[in-house]
């Protein structure tokens, strides 16, 4: 399924409806032709009793996964919008110092803010620990480390700095680790479900009007799983989020910091 993800919204939500709902007429077909002459009306009360219970099921998991998944996605948000509030802080406190290691260790934060709005994860994914965004921020901590404090504030300041560096350090990992394309195992449990629902909808009388109402069922469950598998990997694919906070830190904080230097 990851090949959804390299494609447009739209078109990958057409092709998960598409998929679905042929795939649900066609074996509802098969299962009709394999099994009507052997169906009695216990089969039948079965058949719709499994029918309603696979179909309430396959509901209640999906929307637990979606309510799930949009919490993760929401805390990858808020940590990328603490994230740039971070750095604003960092940016204003080395800005105090105005020596050439602090202007250097600005340009060094900026960089990385620059190949985060660039979505550099292609690099990152190859080598996420020695990716030049990781090794801006490790040579942005050494070159602050080199500032000469000239006073105890000019000291405090600096641990303060150090440690909202270590803050960032750590909230990066959090697109290190997410930014890989996976598939959720429920996403293809739902799948089994669906199918097993399908062959139990073949006990009832299959005309235009009952096909029909599978079908929009189909395509509801088609749309839920797209966005669960779509929010599932965050970093990646058309509802990847996006460096908003990164991008007003950018033109509101630094260019105008620089351009005025």
């Amino acid at each position: 399924m990851e090949i959804l993800l390299e494609l447009p919204f739209l078109m990958g939500l057409l092709i998960s409806i598409l998929t679905i709902s042929i795939a649900g007429i066609l074996m509802v077909f098969l299962s009709k032709r394999f099994i009507v002459k052997k169906i009695t009306k216990q089969h039948e009360r079965i058949g719709r009793l499994l029918f309603r219970v696979s179909a309430g099921l396959i509901a209640l998991l999906l929307s637990l996964s979606y309510a799930n998944e949009n919490v993760r996605y929401t805390k990858i948000l808020d940590s990328m919008e603490e994230e740039a509030s971070i750095l604003a802080n960092v940016s204003m406190r080395l800005s105090q110092f105005e020596t050439a290691e602090s202007k250097t260790a600005l340009r060094k934060i900026m960089k990385y803010v620059d190949l985060t709005i660039n979505d550099d994860w292609k690099k990152i994914e190859s080598d996420p620990f020695f990716s030049e965004m990781i090794q801006s921020l490790v040579e942005a901590n050494n070159i602050i480390a080199n500032i000469p404090a000239t006073n105890e504030n000019q000291e405090i300041e600096k641990n303060i700095i150090f440690n909202d560096l270590n803050k960032i350090i750590k909230l990066t990992q959090v697109r290190v680790y997410s930014q890989r394309a996976s598939t959720p195992q429920l996403v293809y449990i739902l799948l089994l479900g669906l199918t097993f629902m399908w062959i139990f909808f073949a006990v009832y009388r299959i005309d235009f009007v009952s096909l029909l109402f599978l079908t929009l069922y189909n395509i509801l469950i088609a749309v839920l799983i797209y966005f669960v598998f779509s929010m599932s990997n965050p970093f990646i694919g058309p509802l990847k989020v996006k460096a908003d906070s990164f991008i007003i830190l950018k033109t509101k904080g630094f260019d105008i910091y620089f351009n005025d230097k």
